[in-house]
């Protein structure tokens, strides 16, 4: 019996499963390693399927796992979350449509090109246009226990995706014990270098709202630190009004003798007309420049999207400084590396009504970042959680939760290292390329044999 979708019961119950186990890797069950057989099942319930009937299949799933992983989307955008659900959902389908087009191709030759087509899948819902969500991949799965992700330091997040989905499809489409590679690669959590213990100190601040930083900025004794970070849109004006304030950034500076990065508009907030940027000022207050956001939130006013990416030399190093979104996918990232940043800062707005899952599976992914680029990762988030993340994907032990308000001093260090994580961002977009040239030679292959057949 078929379903009115298109599918059979029972490959609606395989979506179903999948889509579940899929759920449950993520926060709040945070079972990460269940995101492999979900991947698995899906590619199983494929394998022998046409590619009107596999098409179906993906959006079946991806309704599934994006309804169980994005519910959060309604309290944020209403009624708008669920085109954008079935938009994920689409993207499931249209990696279906490709496994689907390997069918009779020879085993590691559809091993290979479904695990590509699935990463530049992933690069172009997840860095290629506007509507950018480079979350729920299975690196960012993995990221609830920082030593699953340990791959990236070498790999990327998207050359450890597309090994994850070599394995997966190896097992379904050769021979299953081709699975057993999984714990090799998660094992390599043990080649990671160690790293000098963190020699800096940084007040890192959580509030959300001018008048509630500005209550708490008071408090910050006059002891020298070496970096105090702001959350993003701590003030909702210009850099020069903010730097006028008796109690804000600059009377901040000048008795902790440190710079202070926080957040600030250039224009008028609220317009289709100003970008949000991070300001960096020195121990005398003065400016050393500031950061536009480079993807600001879909769907949201939240600046037009900055095309200058400083990074700024202080005492002891560079800091790379980036705005919130744009730590969610690693090419921003591998930018400030390559211009000499040795710490990685993340002044964040997370709205406390957004819900608090969606600050759980927010912060996963700067542990991934921090990885690729073996730094120590500043968060000063407006409602949590802010931390500080070491270059092993850790987040301190202490930090502030999400929902409360307060300041808190906490250790970093900096470091000049290079890791080939950090410029295999490249991956995604030639995988995305690899994708799009099969589908092609794939489609004009298959006409002309029909009409040869036909003939």
């Amino acid at each position: 019996m078929r379903m009115a979708v298109g599918i059979s019961n029972q490959q609606l119950m395989l979506c179903i499963v999948a889509g579940l186990l899929g759920i449950v890797a993520f926060p709040p069950f945070s079972l990460h390693l269940l995101i492999l057989p979900s991947m698995a099942l899906f590619l199983w319930t494929l394998r022998d399927l046409d590619a009107s009937t596999a098409r179906q299949v993906g959006i079946v799933y991806g309704m599934c796992f994006g309804l169980g992983t994005m519910y959060w989307f309604f309290v944020v955008f209403t009624v708008k979350a669920l085109p954008l659900i079935f938009l994920m959902a689409l993207y499931f389908g249209l990696l279906a449509q490709c496994v689907a087009m390997t069918k009779g191709m020879k085993p590691l030759w559809r091993i290979f090109i479904v695990a590509t087509c699935a990463v530049g899948i992933e690069w172009l819902r997840g860095d290629a246009w506007y509507l950018r969500f480079p979350w729920y991949t299975a690196p960012h799965a993995f990221a609830t226990e920082p030593f699953l992700i340990a791959p990236v330091r070498w790999l990327g997040v998207y050359g450890f995706s597309l090994v994850l989905w070599l394995i997966v499809a190896a097992g379904v489409f050769w021979r299953p014990w081709a699975w057993t590679g999984i714990i090799v690669v998660l094992l390599t959590g043990f080649l990671l270098p160690d790293f000098a213990p963190p020699d800096k100190r940084a007040l890192l601040v959580q509030a959300e709202e001018e008048q509630n930083i500005e209550a708490l900025l008071p408090s910050i004794p006059a002891t020298k630190y070496d970096l105090i970070v702001l959350p993003e849109y701590a003030y909702h004006r210009s850099v020069r009004s903010a730097l006028t304030s008796t109690v804000g950034p600059k009377s901040v500076a000048a008795r902790t003798q440190c710079p202070v990065v926080f957040g600030a508009v250039e224009g008028e907030y609220g317009t289709l007309d100003f970008f949000n940027l991070a300001v960096v000022i020195n121990a005398e207050g003065k400016e050393l420049g500031s950061f536009p956001k480079q993807h600001p939130v879909p769907m949201m006013l939240d600046g037009k999207p900055g095309t200058r990416r400083p990074v700024f030399p202080v005492e002891d190093g560079v800091l790379g400084v980036a705005v919130c979104y744009d730590f969610d996918a690693p090419e921003v990232t591998a930018s400030l590396i390559r211009s000499g940043a040795t710490v990685l800062v993340a002044p964040t707005f997370d709205a406390l009504w957004w819900t608090h899952i969606q600050h759980v599976h927010h912060e996963l992914l700067t542990r991934i970042r921090a990885v690729e680029s073996d730094r120590w990762l500043l968060r000063a988030v407006s409602s949590g959680r802010t931390e500080v993340i070491d270059p092993h994907g850790h987040p301190s032990e202490k930090g502030i939760a999400i929902g409360e308000k307060g300041i808190i001093e906490l250790p970093y260090g900096h470091r000049s290292t290079w890791t080939l994580g950090s410029c295999m961002h490249l991956v995604g977009p030639i995988c995305a390329g690899l994708g799009l040239l099969f589908i092609i030679t794939r489609f004009v292959y298959l006409r002309r044999r029909a009409t040869l057949q036909a003939a």
